[in-house]
């Protein structure tokens, strides 16, 4: 057995030395006698010193062979996404099977199509009419241009790697304008087009009782759905720093979750609390399909809330790390690819380790402990401290506004989550229409909506900023890195 001293060296070298081969291999090629070099390199340095560091010797040899499977594991799956058409930029006809939920626009609708092809089964990103409406499981028949897809730039004057976004989801080809017919309704998952029909029943029950914009927002919230709010109001929820509320990531599960524990142990035991949080996750990941970006989010949540309940935050943060270490295993394009994945990660690892550090500094203590809210203003103020350098340098927008604001949205978060249910589930099984369920419902969603508008709507919300060199990022993430070893024993015994 390895000793105890040993243990994290052992750990968290095997992690890092797996994802920084990932990193690597994603921004340059590596051939393979330049793998074989570092192997030979690494053993020959260790034969050498394990006459008097054999334990040290050992781990250079193993973190050496962890960073070239690395490499090794990021090549496979690029391999993988050079395969092409035969008949790529020719007009041509596919038949496949519809594998994620549409979405609908109000001109056009956007399939994820998988095609089998003459090299190897493929992704296809469709766009076609609005009408007929498909649905997940359907198979069909596809006729247009195959074409790769393109990068383009972002309102803020950064480039979005769309290329590389779509690939993250395995989607490697576009085909705009197709002609799309259906073959056989429902051929794919039967547990997953149940799940999808719930999940549009609960949506055309909010529908009924709920008017926009507000039921854009609780679409959001509940679901996860995207484009549920205009353009305007989302660029005001982006200005204010609670665009996390509306969109899926494991960084608005891991500040909603932490909200509703907090509020709920104000009224039930520890225990119980963290439950109906967990519970919580598990309704919200199952009702968005169970889809690998919501499984991942759902995981980041229940690994922040167990750290937070637990007041085991050294654990988790071993656990946080074995997550994300096989999330990268089985999609290594997640690591450099996946911003959802990269904000979950960040968030929450930001949740165990720098809330406890903010929760002492003297401006915080001046919150009220009164329903929760000095620690969910902590624990939102720690999130958003960590995942900001990366936001800066991705999206480029600086909101002044995100503390205040969030202080304000997030202690209703839960309550509205709660209401919004139970208001859509009465009206999805029993058709009563308006009632005073769905007014507290609306009630609470107009008070977000009213604040986000506001806020939203001064000059100083927020700053773009188009160029962030990537060196003052990588500076900003050591300094947090530094503050929290330096705390480390404050960390421990929170």
């Amino acid at each position: 057995m390895m000793h105890p001293r040993y243990s994290d060296t052992f750990f968290f070298g095997v992690c890092i030395s797996f994802l920084l081969g990932v990193l690597l291999r994603s921004e340059l090629y590596i051939p393979f006698p330049v793998l074989i070099f570092i192997l030979i390199s690494a053993f020959s340095f260790c034969v050498f010193l394990f006459q008097t560091q054999r334990v040290y010797a050992l781990f250079i040899m193993l973190f050496s062979l962890c960073f070239v499977f690395g490499i090794v594991r990021f090549e496979m799956k690029d391999l993988h996404h050079k395969a092409v058409f035969q008949s790529f930029g020719l007009e041509s006809s596919y038949e496949g099977i519809v594998v994620d939920e549409p979405e609908y626009n109000n001109s056009y609708q956007r399939l994820v199509v998988k095609v089998s092809s003459e090299n190897h089964n493929s992704n296809i990103l469709v766009s076609t009419e609005r009408y007929p409406e498909f649905e997940i499981g359907d198979r069909v028949s596809l006729e247009g241009e195959i074409r790769y897809p393109e990068n383009f730039i972002t309102d803020t004057g950064k480039e979005f790697n769309y290329v590389e976004y779509l690939a993250n989801k395995n989607i490697l080809f576009t085909m705009s304008f197709a002609r799309v017919s259906l073959v056989e309704s429902r051929a794919g998952k039967h547990l997953e087009r149940i799940l999808i029909q719930i999940k549009h029943g609960f949506l055309n029950a909010i529908q009924r009782v709920t008017p926009e914009p507000e039921q854009g927002l609780l679409a959001g919230i509940l679901l996860g759905v995207q484009n549920g709010i205009n353009e305007d109001l989302e660029e005001k929820f982006i200005a204010t720093g609670t665009i996390h509320i509306v969109v899926l990531s494991g960084y608005n599960i891991t500040i909603i979750s932490e909200a509703i524990v907090k509020s709920l142990q104000r009224f039930f035991p520890e225990k119980l609390a963290l439950s109906f949080g967990s519970f919580g996750i598990v309704l919200f990941v199952l009702m968005t399909g169970a889809g690998t970006t919501s499984i991942r989010a759902g995981i980041m949540g229940l690994l922040g809330l167990l750290a937070r309940v637990t007041n085991r935050n050294y654990d988790i943060v071993r656990a946080l790390f074995f997550a994300g270490f096989l999330m990268v295993l089985l999609n290594p394009f997640a690591l450099v690819y996946d911003i959802s994945f990269q904000l979950s990660f960040i968030a929450t690892l930001g949740l165990i380790l720098v809330t406890p550090l903010v929760e002492r500094w003297r401006f915080v203590r001046l919150f009220p402990e009164r329903f929760a809210l000095r620690e969910i203003f902590a624990s939102t103020l720690a999130t958003q401290i960590t995942v900001l350098p990366f936001l800066l340098y991705k999206i480029g927008t600086l909101s002044i506004v995100a503390p205040l604001v969030n202080m304000l949205i997030l202690p209703f978060i839960p309550l509205t989550m709660g209401i919004g249910t139970l208001s859509g589930a009465l009206e999805m099984t029993t058709y009563i229409g308006s009632n005073p369920i769905s007014w507290v419902s609306f009630g609470l969603l107009h008070y977000i909506v009213s604040l986000v508008d506001w806020f939203g709507s001064l000059s100083f919300s927020a700053v773009v900023i188009k160029h962030i060199p990537l060196v003052f990022v990588l500076v900003l993430y050591i300094c947090i890195l530094i503050w929290i070893w330096k705390n480390k024993k404050v960390i421990l015994r929170f």
